[in-house]
């Protein structure tokens, strides 16, 4: 019968995600596919690594920091090497996934990049591994073109969105399923790649 006064509960301490809806994921690799110079690498590089992000909830670090003999689209595997907190961790990935990602690297060897296993697999123009700040900034022009972010100064969806994206699309699927998420959740904390359980619970 005593209803807690809103100054006594705990207060948010950063932004709530922005959960991408399908649509807007949909317009995102659309207009990723837009990106130019037209007739280089990069549209492929972009939204392979869009798609990626998605499908697989990795740190937009880890992905660009993926090499070509860590990515094995036949064991549909990536190994992350020493990501957040110096963890190295297995990710499996999904059949469709790795169909994008072998897509990706037969048009990257035919653009004459290097296949050396320790060569990065996410390329720029000039064959080295494509930078964060550059793809941060390509990808804030592409949800701005697609009219999911304002303008610069304008708070909205980033990047990382994409990971909180795939932690609550993987439960929401699981509740569906009506399997027990508190049995679940440790699974996810590991493929996430967090340091404890405590992390994964704020989803």
């Amino acid at each position: 019968t005593y209803i807690v006064p809103r100054s006594c509960t705990p207060r948010r301490t950063r932004l709530a995600p922005h959960i991408y809806t399908r649509g807007e994921v949909r317009k995102i690799m659309a207009g990723a596919r837009r990106v130019g110079p037209p007739g280089t690498l990069r549209p492929a590089v972009v939204s392979t690594l869009i798609g990626l992000l998605y499908a697989s909830g990795l740190r937009i670090g880890e992905a660009l920091n993926l090499t070509l003999g860590e990515v094995d689209l036949e064991g549909r595997l990536l190994l992350v090497q020493k990501g957040k907190f110096n963890k190295s961790r297995y990710v499996p990935i999904s059949p469709s996934a790795a169909r994008q990602l072998a897509r990706y690297s037969r048009q990257r060897r035919r653009a004459g990049w290097s296949t050396a296993s320790t060569a990065p697999f996410f390329v720029n123009l000039s064959g080295a591994k494509y930078a964060h700040p550059t793809f941060t900034s390509v990808f804030l022009q592409i949800l701005r073109k697609s009219g999911l972010r304002g303008p610069k100064g304008q708070r909205g969806p980033r990047v990382h969105d994409l990971r909180h994206t795939f932690a609550v699309g993987r439960l929401l699927s699981w509740y569906k399923e009506g399997v027990d998420l508190g049995a679940k959740l440790p699974l996810l904390s590991t493929y996430l790649g967090h340091t404890g359980i405590t992390g994964t619970q704020v989803y």
